[in-house]
């Protein structure tokens, strides 16, 4: 079969993007008389690590990754004569799209429908703009992949799709970024930053107000240093998102902005030893379709503190580390638990490592082979 990739996936690889490199990467050598042709856009250059498989083709195409509206555009009319052109059998689109009509099968991914369970997540047109088009997604596409039982409860309630239309296949973590590693080696990375080993607790997520909900874990973070003086930095990693400015000035204006590091967006190679230098990794999204920096974090070795909403309880099973996102009180209780008693915090790290083991990429890209084959077939 020859599958026609979509690789629009914003400006940045983030979850999205990192999911769509580790299916290709898992599902390329199960038959290497498949042929992956992934367009991309010609200014994005993460997905250089696929070339290392003869059967992904990846073809740059002339629209710039900075231009949401573009893309909209390429989506409707050079998507699909490109599908031509490669002779595709099927085509796949990973990311939220504006999906009008189809030329041949058409496979979509939905991680989530965050619009419809987080007001003020986008700004309003976008908004409207994704409400609008989500039921078309589904109801144009030939079949729909998710990430969780949760996102397919949605897709089924707030777009009437039908749930033999609807495959759950979980994401996991790349073993082999995503591990243990030695102390030392954690050490050197942390330097660059100017971190201290086990002394910062973590967060991982486009910096927005209020979807990830940073304010929360700030607002818990500030408490604990006012009342019990813990030591620990609060590091921040991601990029700008919407209503960031209203975090950045919550920093600015407490007086312990100097324990607060915003570190940016980091580098492939450096995030998973920021991950491991951690004393603990804080996560408390209002709504995610997975939340793959929790299981990161997991698959590193380190506790997460994350939120008791949406898919979340799938991915942490029985292990005790979620709250209630919008309670500073049992943050707080959670976060100085992890960050007071050692032993309570290596005996969660160990659980949620042996957790991490339950997610694997090869199970997932079984199952996306398996749809792709049947649909192209």
């Amino acid at each position: 079969m020859i599958v026609g990739i979509s690789g629009y996936v914003g400006n940045k690889l983030t979850g999205i993007g990192r999911v769509l490199i580790e299916v290709l990467n898992t599902i390329a050598p199960i038959n290497t008389k498949d042929q992956y042709i992934l367009f991309k856009n010609y200014d994005f250059t993460d997905y250089d690590v696929l070339k290392k498989h003869e059967n992904i083709k990846i073809i740059n195409i002339n629209v710039s990754k900075n231009s949401a509206i573009k893309n909209i555009i390429w989506h409707q009319w050079s998507f699909q004569k490109l599908q031509k052109t490669y002779n595709c059998d099927l085509a796949y689109i990973p990311n939220f799209s504006l999906l009008i009509w189809k030329r041949i099968p058409t496979i979509v991914t939905i991680h989530d429908l965050i619009e419809f369970n987080v007001p003020n997540k986008f700004s309003k047109l976008r908004m409207m703009y994704r409400k609008a088009i989500d039921p078309m997604m589904v109801h144009n596409s030939t079949f729909i992949t998710s990430v969780s039982e949760c996102s397919k409860k949605d897709i089924i309630k707030y777009c009437n799709a039908k749930d033999s239309k609807i495959q759950v296949i979980p994401n996991a973590a790349d073993r082999n970024r995503f591990k243990l590693y030695n102390e030392d080696i954690v050490k050197s990375c942390l330097s660059k930053y100017q971190l201290e080993y086990k002394n910062y607790c973590l967060f991982v997520g486009t910096i927005d107000y209020p979807g990830k909900n940073i304010m929360s874990a700030l607002k818990a973070y500030v408490e604990l240093k006012e009342e019990y003086n813990i030591q620990e930095k609060m590091v921040i990693v991601g990029k700008k998102g919407f209503n960031s400015d209203i975090i950045y000035n919550f920093v600015n204006q407490s007086k312990f902005k100097d324990d607060i590091i915003f570190t940016g967006y980091l580098q492939d190679e450096d995030l998973p030893l920021i991950y491991s230098g951690a004393k603990v990794m804080i996560y408390l999204s209002l709504y995610e379709g997975f939340g793959l920096p929790v299981l990161e974090a997991m698959s590193c070795g380190i506790p997460v503190v994350c939120s008791n909403t949406s898919c979340f309880p799938e991915v942490i099973g029985n292990i005790e580390v979620s709250v209630t996102p919008t309670s500073i009180p049992e943050i707080k209780e959670k976060l100085y638990k992890l960050v007071s008693d050692n032993n309570y915090n290596k005996l969660i790290s160990k659980l949620c490592y042996e957790r991490a083991d339950k997610f694997s990429w090869k199970k997932s890209a079984e199952i996306y082979y398996q749809i792709f084959h049947k649909y192209a077939d």
